[in-house]
């Protein structure tokens, strides 16, 4: 089943993007900047000021530069790249099932007979094969494709780690991969560690042996999160060198989060005060930068009467500042208007909004901005459907599999460790709600997680037929 899984994996995706969508062909919007970015660095052409080189995170541009370090800027460098991206995409497939196996009920009371697949783990691996986003996202120079890949490698690292405690290291590796990729995985690890910290008390307290963080103890959880302080501490040097002060990891973390708690549209930078009032009276000059949700447009022209509906705290469609639109002290300040114009309130129903574009009204980007292959978005937009009608299954597959492991101290080993695996990727599905709660949903950025929603979908599904299966089997 792995290599059948293999192989299907790989040659749809090389097929994907040598003929039928070659990323190299469609770079415009963030992949223009990510190549952009990696050329600055493949060229060594980045200097102390450089501000838009840690405007996104630096995993992505990092990645792309290694082919044309390799091979030049051209077009063959990014052919290669094409060739990486689809091998990220079907190592996701193969990773997907391999974590399957490891958390999936099979059903069987003497576990999986040797040359008999699991079930539930094939048809995970078969549905991320033909998982339409998963696909699509391989031809374009998007950080999702990378992150999902090393995103499950860290996931699937951390349940052997819970379950054998071994492979600290590497597991910490991935980790740090990831977060360098997209800073927002720190959520899942704080998650972690909480997760972590409850399960130290309640063995402590309950005199539990067999608890999973008897074999993550301190030296191994220490060894776990070296190559991510080391990460941290990297990035932080490079906010540092890049715009003059010390910072995270990228600055278009203040805009979104002012986007997600002001439900603007558009955020507009002008240099000056003048240049700003100008630009409001007359339309003139254009702004600095100029950044817009496609997510939030879409919601917009759903009107005032929809259950969604978009509801600015300002008044307007745009926020407009002078300056640089990363900096985070403007967006505080605007921030701050925003809780007052809204209260407690206003707030929690633009996290609900948040929460909902992950599956519906938000169309598909970057498919809805690909002029050159228009056919993507109606396949897209029935993937994000797929997705939505998904999800509620979903959800009460998270909800179950949380509680599971939080009852699990009275199981037999064995499936006391399969139910801390599934909560691990739960805590995954579970870390995208808050991430969009925060900040603002989307199909693209829902997509890492897909392979969490659906396994936990599939857990609550095989849970439900063997339940039927033994209610039928007593009558």
């Amino acid at each position: 089943m792995f290599w059948s899984l293999l192989a299907a994996a790989v040659l749809s995706r090389l097929i994907w993007v040598v003929w039928v969508h070659p990323p190299r062909d469609h770079v415009f919007s963030d992949m223009a900047h990510y190549v952009y970015r990696a050329r600055l660095v493949a060229n060594f052409e980045v200097h102390p000021g450089m501000r838009e080189m840690v405007w996104q995170a630096w995993g992505t541009h990092a990645l792309l530069a290694i082919p044309m370090l390799l091979m030049g800027p051209g077009e063959s460098a990014l052919e290669f790249a094409g060739l990486i991206w689809a091998g990220c995409s079907a190592a996701t497939v193969v990773l997907g099932y391999l974590l399957g196996v490891q958390v999936l009920p099979h059903g069987r009371a003497n576990g999986v007979q040797a040359g008999r697949p699991h079930w539930p783990a094939a048809a995970l691996g078969t549905v991320l094969v033909v998982w339409v986003p998963l696909v699509s996202h391989a031809g374009f120079f998007i950080s999702e494709t990378p992150y999902t890949c090393v995103l499950l490698a860290m996931t699937l690292g951390v349940v052997r780690l819970i379950q054998t405690g071994r492979g600290a290291v590497w597991t910490g590796i991935f980790a740090a991969f990831a977060f360098v990729l997209r800073p927002q995985s720190a959520v899942f690890l704080l998650l972690l560690g909480a997760a972590w910290l409850w399960d130290r008390r309640h063995r402590d307290a309950d005199r539990i042996r067999g608890s999973w963080s008897r074999r993550v103890n301190l030296r191994v959880a220490l060894l776990f999160a070296l190559p991510l302080a080391l990460a941290l501490a990297l990035s932080v040097i490079r906010v540092r060198v890049y715009t003059g002060s010390f910072g995270g990891v990228a600055e278009n973390g203040s805009m979104n989060l002012t986007a997600g708690r002001c439900h603007n549209i558009v955020t507009r930078a002008y240099s000056s005060q003048s240049d700003l009032e100008s630009a409001q009276r007359t339309g003139e000059p254009a702004a600095d930068r100029r950044i817009s949700l496609p997510g939030f447009r879409a919601l917009g022209r759903k009107g005032p009467e929809h259950p969604l509906a978009l509801r600015p705290a300002l008044g307007g469609e745009s926020i407009d500042l002078v300056g640089y639109i990363g900096d985070a002290k403007v967006h505080r300040e605007i921030r701050k208007r925003c809780y007052a114009a809204t209260g407690n309130a206003g707030q929690l129903r633009y996290s609900v909004t948040n929460m909902a574009l992950l599956w519906v009204v938000a169309r598909p980007w970057p498919e809805s901005s690909d002029r050159r292959a228009p056919q993507l978005l109606p396949l897209a937009v029935r993937g994000r459907d797929i997705a939505a009608v998904l999800a509620p299954v979903s959800l009460l597959g998270m909800i179950i599999a949380l509680l599971g492991w939080a009852q699990a101290h009275s199981a037999t080993p064995a499936k006391r460790d399969r139910q801390a695996g599934l909560g691990v990727c739960a805590l995954q599905f579970l870390s995208i709600l808050i991430i969009s709660a925060l900040f603002f949903g989307a199909p693209r950025l829902r997509v890492p997680y897909d392979p969490y929603a659906l396994l936990v979908a599939l857990a609550l599904v095989s849970r439900g037929i063997s339940w039927l299966t033994d209610r039928l089997r007593q009558a």
